[in-house]
């Protein structure tokens, strides 16, 4: 009786010394997860891996860093750059126990996911998402962004255009929230005629690229303002080139990244293309340790909102960290306060927002892309 009595409490001391190692009483390292929501199908698809390349090198560091305290996860979730579809990757997320969800990319997806985060308590911080509409929100401020809203971007196509020579721009743009808020406020900043505005829906099978093209021609257009993703926008530039349009071609940030040739069967109709994005921050330790370290992992080159992503990561970690059982939208807050990341100096204001550093101006020549100049609010344009 006694030997069985005594492998009992083997037994039992066994299981409480594996329980108390799990919960951390003897050390150990808390696993923290977080959600990334990422573009894996839908218009922009092809710039999905240099977001989750970025993401990777942000858990790697934090791991590095944290060693011994806390063991990070990332999750990635598919947003399809699509409103119904992020809330439920939103879902899926949550449901395996995220503490914070980054993303989404597009604006859409991102209003479509945080419907969804809000209610359940989890905030998310957007990497790349533009649209105005993501300040006014019904978020219960949950839902931050490192990115500046368009209503900044659409005053630096307006000096990019004018620049260019454009005096009758058409402006195409996606009936969407990223593209409607772009386009709308690029025409209300433009001082001279816009010669033809036209939204459409950028589904595939929803749009005919060669109408939009011939609405352009129609139109007497020395120019275009196009308010797109990848897919939309090649097939666009393509049906332009097909029916001979010579005129400056000027796009966004849904097109300003090297991988979007990807979405071009003729590869000649993308060069001339000028295109804006939010630009990276003054050089600092941040952004040239980061630039190294996506390299080093072959991360993919001239790839957009890279530096954000990891930003995004980086200080929704510092958040967790900071205050690991209080309030992470007030540890989000303190945190996003000066900032400093790869993609510049961040502050939130109080819908969430930032300010940004201004523009790249970016252009394809033949098929190589580059940023040689950037535009900022005090400045304008200047070479970078």
């Amino acid at each position: 009786m006694k030997s069985i009595n005594a492998f009992r409490l083997l037994l039992i001391s066994v299981a409480l010394a594996a329980f108390a190692v799990g919960c951390g009483v003897f050390g150990g390292s808390e696993t923290v997860k977080i959600g990334l929501l990422s573009p894996q199908t839908g218009p922009i698809a092809q710039y999905a891996p240099g977001f989750e390349d970025a993401g990777k090198v942000a858990i790697s560091e934090l791991n590095a860093t944290h060693d011994g305290d806390y063991k990070f996860e990332l999750i990635v979730g598919d947003s399809g750059c699509d409103g119904t579809q992020a809330a439920t990757s939103a879902q899926t997320l949550i449901d395996s126990g995220v503490k914070v969800i980054v993303g989404a990319a597009c604006s859409g997806a991102t209003l479509g996911a945080i419907a969804v985060a809000a209610p359940a308590g989890v905030p998310m911080v957007s990497y790349a998402s533009t649209s105005p509409a993501i300040s006014t929100a019904d978020d219960n401020g949950h839902l931050f962004r490192v990115v500046p809203s368009d209503a900044q971007q659409a005053v630096a196509l307006v000096a990019v255009a004018s620049a260019a020579g454009a005096s009758k721009p058409a402006v195409l743009y996606m009936t969407n929230d990223y593209g409607a808020g772009l386009g709308d406020n690029f025409a209300a900043n433009w001082s001279g005629d816009v010669c033809t505005q036209v939204g459409y829906d950028p589904a595939e099978g929803s749009y005919n690229a060669s109408t939009l093209a011939q609405s352009v021609i129609d139109g007497g257009c020395d120019s275009v303002l196009l308010m797109s993703y990848a897919t939309d926008g090649a097939a666009i530039m393509e049906a332009l080139s097909a029916q001979g349009f010579n005129g400056q071609i000027i796009g966004a940030d849904g097109i300003a990244d090297a991988a979007f040739t990807e979405s071009f069967t003729d590869t000649s109709a993308v060069s001339g293309l000028i295109a804006t994005r939010p630009r990276p921050g003054e050089e600092s330790s941040a952004k040239s340790s980061f630039e190294a370290a996506y390299a080093a992992a072959g991360g993919a080159d001239g790839a957009i909102y890279t530096g954000e992503t990891y930003d995004a990561i980086k200080l929704a970690a510092a958040a967790i960290v900071s205050d690991p059982d209080g309030n992470l939208v007030n540890a989000l807050n303190k945190t996003g306060v000066n900032y400093a990341g790869a993609s510049g100096t961040h502050t939130f204001d109080a819908a969430g927002d930032v300010l940004g550093t201004g523009y790249e101006v970016c252009q394809f020549d033949g098929t190589n892309f580059s940023c040689p100049r950037i535009w900022t609010a005090d400045a304008g344009l200047a070479t970078n």
